[in-house]
């Protein structure tokens, strides 16, 4: 049977209105994410919601 692990990131938003640095800020944390094996599932009052299979 597969298990699955659960992380809740938490958005830290910078003052500025530099979108696109903003964006590409964002883009590079997933980014890490996805290499360490974590998969976007929905957005959390605030946060992100990620899921990744255990190995054992």
């Amino acid at each position: 049977m597969k298990k699955i692990e659960y992380k809740i990131v938490v958005i830290k938003t910078k003052l500025g209105f530099n979108l696109e640095k903003k964006s590409k800020e964002f883009e590079n944390e997933l980014n890490e994410l996805g290499q360490q094996g974590w998969r976007f599932c929905s957005w959390v009052n605030g946060g992100v919601l990620f899921m990744r299979e255990i190995e054992e």
